[in-house]
């Protein structure tokens, strides 16, 4: 019951505390993408935790390590061990299990099918009323009065820029948002962020899943600003930025280029902070550990 209570006690601190305590984080801003991987360790950490509780409460009763006690239970209901068992810690245990293992991959499942469907959706619509324009080369221009630019990601991705965002940015402006909306496409965002997403519907209540979706997302939108900042001049981008702030609209599968907070972008990019690699280091280095740690248990436990 001990590795029980101490799987248990790390899932409830990776879903409760941890995700507050990242997201007040002051850090995270100065290195976007380390403060991201931490995100999903931390996730992830809780994920294994909370299986892994759930197989310890079975096999308690059989006082094995999980996965010998886990193939001992596996023998018992297949009827090729005799071994006595007692049946309630079992049902309990491995009915947790599952129930984590199902929602976790049910939301994941529904989510994704949902996402793609409507990706695809919107790519026809584009393909029907866009058009290219030489001021935005490699994007599509949607003959639209509203300032908006976003990028619909996967297999056979979009940029896509309105009319009026071609009328409102001068040329250096256009191209730092195109840089930016490409430096989503290049780092597959939509794959760090659907995991997250796929969370909300059935576990909002928990700190974790609460806070995470919307710090990844403006944690994206900076490592997005990022990208664009080793071809474009920082303050250009914020300029198009604070020109684009409030205006237009985009689609929920999409990511747009004024999305996330924009005004703690736009600060970041006028006074550029150093980078805090040790910082950015030591998160990773948690971050591994984080995954590391329940994995370790359950194999070894």
């Amino acid at each position: 019951m001990t590795l029980t209570a101490l799987l248990a006690v790390m899932a409830a601190a990776m879903f409760g505390p941890a995700g507050v305590w990242l997201e007040r984080a002051g850090w995270t801003r100065r290195c976007p993408r380390a403060a991201i991987a931490l995100w999903q360790a931390i996730g992830i950490n809780g994920a294994l935790a909370s299986i892994g509780a759930g197989v310890a409460l079975a096999v308690a009763p059989l006082h094995k390590p999980l996965i010998p006690g886990l193939e001992e239970l596996i023998g018992v209901a297949t009827g090729n061990s005799v071994q006595p068992v007692n049946g309630f810690d079992e049902a309990c245990g491995l009915t947790l299990a599952a129930i984590v293992v199902a929602v976790l991959s049910a939301g994941l499942a529904i989510t994704t099918v949902r996402t793609l469907a409507t990706r695809r959706r919107h790519r026809v619509l584009l393909d029907l009323v866009s058009v290219s324009h030489q001021a935005v080369p490699g994007a599509v221009v949607l003959r639209d009065p509203r300032v908006t630019a976003y990028c619909i990601p996967g297999v056979r991705p979009r940029i896509v820029v309105s009319g009026g965002t071609v009328d409102l940015l001068d040329r250096r402006q256009l191209a730092a948002v195109v840089d930016h909306e490409r430096g989503h496409l290049h780092e597959r965002h939509d794959l760090a962020l659907l995991p997250f997403s796929s969370m909300v519907e059935m576990l909002s209540w928990m700190p974790y899943v609460a806070r995470a979706p919307r710090a990844i997302a403006n944690l994206l939108e900076m490592a997005a600003d990022d990208y664009s900042a080793r071809c474009n001049d920082r303050r250009v981008l914020a300029a198009a930025l604070v020109h684009m702030a409030g205006t237009g609209v985009a689609p929920a599968c999409s990511f747009a280029a004024a999305g996330g907070n924009t005004s703690a972008r736009v600060e970041r990019l006028v006074e550029p902070l150093r980078p805090a690699r040790l910082k950015a280091v030591t998160a990773l280095v948690v971050a591994t550990g984080l995954v590391a740690v329940p994995m370790s248990i359950i194999g070894w436990g």
